[in-house]
């Protein structure tokens, strides 16, 4: 049989300021993620950052959390899910990059159960070394240390996957002839990468921009006119983040005449503080503060059977 891993993200595992310092000591220690000299940043993030982010965001994954957990990882074991039934041949598996179930875990139960045919899917349409390639680095390093290997492929970028294309046309095109007034402007929001050369900032751009492209393609043929932008958001620490930032915009948008705005993240599989926190409510108060009336948010994917599409395409089946 052969194995699939998806991987997102990671979750804390709760909202207590220990499980997101636990969360945060892993994720911002990753040379992916943050490229500062080590002899730099890891006294900036044990003496700083973990002493004071951990209460701060702890706070906020408490407005988001559900009685089921983390939205990101509620959504992603019920991909797993409608994966396993709709890949009765396959052995599916979930992991996260920096939280339980690990990647080494995952990878370490098909050694176990003799699977030796394997796929890993990173679950962002978009590559960045900070995201997909966090994933291959710590599958890598697994088998780096394994007698055995197996067959293994590792799917990389997919930004303009038709299934995922038309399925987030398909919801903006119904949110735009529903909505009461139609919104004047679409924002196509990206989760952001530092502009330095480590990140690829440029690359991941194009690839986004391909996204976007893609998806207003579509609008029009859905008879969708109104105005789309592509911008970026979730920026941390200092120095210049791609351009232009989500927040930034919404803030401008009312100077321009757009009051009614429609926002969707092509970049999130899965509803997570980024969406249920920083777009509904800081990019919603920003525009809102700015003279704004009318925001609305397209949900991810989440547990649309579309991901089963998506996937089965992915992997040829």
């Amino acid at each position: 049989m052969r194995g699939l891993l998806i991987v997102n993200l990671g979750s804390p595992d709760s909202p207590a300021p220990s499980d997101v310092r636990a969360f945060l000591a892993k994720f911002l220690s990753d040379p992916r993620v943050v490229d500062f000299p080590r002899v730099v940043w890891l006294p900036i993030l044990h003496g700083i950052v973990l002493r004071v982010r951990p209460r701060k965001s702890g706070a906020i994954y408490k407005t988001i959390w559900t009685p089921e957990g983390s939205p990101l990882v509620v959504h992603t074991k019920r991909q797993h899910q409608l994966l396993q039934e709709a890949l009765p041949n396959w052995n599916v598996k979930y992991a996260m990059t920096y939280t339980s179930p690990s990647i080494d875990s995952a990878l370490q139960e098909f050694e176990n159960e003799g699977v030796d045919d394997i796929t890993v899917l990173p679950l962002y349409a978009q590559t960045t070394p900070s995201s997909s390639g966090a994933v291959v680095d710590q599958v890598m390093d697994y088998y780096r240390n394994q007698q055995h290997h197996p067959h293994l492929r590792i799917i990389g970028k997919w930004p303009t996957q038709p299934d995922y294309v038309n399925w987030h046309a398909k919801q903006i095109a119904q949110r735009v002839h529903s909505d009461i007034p139609a919104p004047q402007m679409i924002l196509l929001s990206y989760h952001g990468v530092p502009q330095r050369a480590a990140h690829k900032p440029e690359g991941y751009r194009q690839e986004c921009l391909a996204t976007s492209s893609a998806i207003e393609t579509q609008l029009r043929k859905l008879g969708v006119d109104t105005p789309v932008l592509t911008t970026f958001q979730s920026k941390f620490g200092p120095g210049k983040w791609l351009r232009p930032a989500t927040i930034d915009t919404m803030a401008s948008l009312p100077d321009r005449g757009v009051t009614s705005v429609l926002v969707a993240s092509p970049a999130f599989v899965s509803d997570c503080i980024e969406t249920v926190d920083e777009l509904d409510v800081l990019n919603q108060d920003a525009f809102k503060e700015a003279g704004g009336k009318h925001y609305q948010r397209v949900a991810p994917i989440n547990d649309d059977p579309v991901i089963v599409d998506i996937v089965k395409d992915l992997l040829g089946e």
